[in-house]
Order: structure tokens, then C-alpha cells, then sequence
């Protein structure tokens, strides 16, 4: 069996949070930037539940759109894992009625796969046979973490203060990379 990855997308493979940062802030203008988003209910105080939740639907309904790019080293990052044997499972937290727009996304980037995870618990995927979770939230970290699963994410504001709690943070996917495949 190969090992099995469980990936992330938002924030992991493409740079979701500013493209959500400029929704939000024609819903409000005074939405505070990114680098002060500190925890998951960052929102509160400037938009109603409904519009927040409809920002981010505008987005994944739209994954497929040309404006959203992954990160320039996704696609390596991927392939490289899947030279080494890894079973890719593309794993995001949204409705499973983006499957069409975000298969599509994955496939214009040529980002290989070997399946794709659409639901609001991420966490049914860990198993025995999970290698590694790649995600930014820190309680999908924390949780794959305590099952023993090899964890990383890239740096975000919100999940900075969450370092250390079984997890590794970077800078890059290439970093993440060689944290991960350094031991095969």
C-alpha cells in the first residue's frame, strides 16, 4: 500500500485568505487584514454568519476560475511526493457541490491526485496508513498529531501562536517537502 498523504487546498495549495480578505471587505471595509486574523472567529464582528459563509461558497463555486493560481511550487510539491510513492488525497473543507469547479482547478494546474476529500471533517481520513496531513488549521494539526500522523503546514497568523502543539510550520511547500521525505 502507499503511503497516504492528505493534503489541504486553501491556504495550502493556492493562497485562499486574500481572495477572501477582498470579499470581505466589500461586505465591509473595515475588515482587518490578514496578518491579524489570529483565530477562526475573526469574522464576527464584521459580517453576519450568511455573509461570511457566502463569501467563501463564492470562492469554491468558482474554484476553476483563471484568477485563482496555486502556489508557483503546488505542482511540484505534489509530483514529488507522488514519485516517492505517496497516495495523494486532496482534502478541503467545503461543501461537496464544489467537487466539479475544484476537480477542474486541480486539473488546468496540473495538479496530480489520486483522490479527492470533500467534507466539514477531514479527520475521518486519518488512519494507520496515514502518513502525513499538509494542512494550515491548527485543529486538523493537532488532531492528525495526536494520532501519531507526521503533520506540517505553512505559516499563517492563525496558527503561529499553535506552533509547537505537535506540528511544524514554513514558509514553503519545498520546505515541506524535505521535512516530509527526509526520512524515506
Amino acid at each position: 500500500m502507499d503511503r497516504i498523504a492528505v493534503i489541504d487546498i486553501d491556504n495550502t495549495l493556492w493562497q485562499f485568505c486574500d481572495v477572501l480578505h477582498a470579499k470581505l471587505r466589500r461586505i465591509n471595509p473595515d475588515f482587518p487584514p490578514v496578518k491579524e486574523w489570529r483565530d477562526w472567529d475573526f469574522w464576527e464582528d464584521y459580517c453576519t454568519a450568511s455573509e461570511f459563509f457566502n463569501a467563501i461558497h463564492s470562492i469554491h463555486s468558482n474554484q476553476d476560475s483563471p484568477e485563482y493560481r496555486p502556489y508557483p511550487e503546488a505542482g511540484e510539491f505534489l509530483s514529488t511526493l507522488k514519485e516517492k510513492g505517496f497516495h495523494l488525497i486532496i482534502a478541503s473543507h467545503r461543501d461537496p457541490v464544489f467537487r466539479e469547479p475544484t476537480e477542474n482547478w486541480l486539473r488546468q494546474h496540473g495538479l496530480p491526485y489520486d483522490e479527492l476529500h470533500l467534507s466539514f471533517d477531514k479527520t475521518v481520513l486519518f488512519s494507520e496508513s496515514c502518513y502525513c496531513v499538509i494542512d494550515d488549521a491548527p485543529h486538523i494539526l493537532e488532531k492528525a498529531s495526536s494520532m501519531s500522523i507526521r503533520t506540517a503546514g505553512l505559516r499563517f497568523p492563525w496558527n503561529e501562536e499553535c506552533r509547537g502543539n505537535g506540528f511544524n510550520l514554513y514558509n514553503s511547500l519545498r520546505e515541506i517537502s524535505r521535512d516530509i521525505l527526509q526520512d524515506l
